[in-house]
């Protein structure tokens, strides 16, 4: 069976089929189906390997050209949970509205994300168009934000060594969680100025101390750009954006009602905690990540037809 996904060709800027996939487009998927959790590695020879896995129609489900993982919070975490004890190693992308607009506004972006391994769905518009999608059969199951998945992970009861790399004062929120502060092996909230040197100090800090997993607290896109020098130095390694997480976990932080979450709501709280600081980000860049989304759902209702 082919899989059942198609990705997007830096080259041409057009979708294109999983056999054309060449070396440098391959992608490590994760693939969720009810509770079987697969991952499908992207032979190094230049082109899929189909039949390497068990693959189903409902594996994935591509919004706006990006395959993301169809399963909730928990699939998704036990999915990160199984990357790290294989030592299998990736860059994990939660994807969300905000991410989709610098897309269109910085095409470089797009190319920057399309070299990730992964990517799960965070907010609820992305959510809702994996519904109406016609690339998959499967809707994704709920968002998964950084946060989620983060305080998901510092909730276990056996937490497995990590590194924090940004944030503000992220050891008041790890103090919250039983066991988080220990489990925490590197933490650098200082500067962060994306050169090699650093990020061979970073590199070597972390595989002396053999950390799986590195949550890098810098906001978009930073973290991505950092997360890009440091998969190649730390092949094993799993790394995950996780923007202001620390803070919003924090004791000073909070999150807007569950009702609003579940409604896409939380932006507009969100806004209404700092008005002056997001006004831009909600009301002059967020329309463009709508729109493409908007415009994903109409391109695969025409093809479906």
């Amino acid at each position: 069976m082919n899989l059942p996904a198609i990705w997007w060709s830096e080259k041409k800027r057009q979708p294109f089929a999983a056999g054309q996939v060449t070396q440098a487009m391959a992608l490590r998927l994760f693939l969720i189906n009810g509770q079987t959790i697969t991952m499908l590695n992207a032979v190094r020879s230049g082109k899929l390997n189909t039949k390497s896995a068990s693959m189903t129609e409902n594996s994935v489900n591509i919004v706006c050209g990006f395959p993301l993982a169809t399963g909730g919070v928990e699939d998704n975490l036990s999915l990160l949970r199984q990357g790290i004890e294989t030592h299998s190693g990736g860059w994990l992308v939660t994807l969300n509205t905000e991410m989709l607009a610098r897309t269109v506004r910085e095409p470089e972006y797009r190319k920057l994300l399309e070299k990730a391994d992964a990517f799960i769905a965070d907010g609820m518009p992305l959510v809702w168009a994996s519904r109406f999608s016609r690339h998959a059969a499967t809707p994704i199951a709920e968002r998964t934000t950084g946060v989620d998945l983060v305080e998901a992970l510092l909730r276990q009861p056996d937490i497995p060594p990590f590194a924090i790399i940004g944030g503000i004062d992220p050891q008041v929120t790890l103090k919250q969680y039983p066991g988080a502060a220990a489990a925490c092996q590197y933490l650098y909230d200082g500067r962060v100025d994306l050169s090699d040197t650093q990020a061979d100090e970073f590199a070597t800090a972390i595989r002396a101390a053999k950390i799986p997993l590195v949550f890098l607290a810098l906001g978009v896109p930073k973290q991505d750009k950092l997360a890009l020098q440091l998969k190649t130095r730390l092949p094993g390694v799993w790394l995950l954006g996780v923007g202001g997480t620390f803070e919003i976990l924090g004791p000073q932080g909070s999150r807007a009602p569950q009702w609003m979450q579940r409604s896409g709501l939380e932006w507009l709280y969100r806004f209404l905690q700092e008005p002056t600081r997001l006004w831009k980000r909600y009301f002059v860049h967020y329309p463009a990540g709508i729109y493409l989304l908007l415009q994903d759902h109409f391109k695969s209702q025409h093809k479906g037809t």
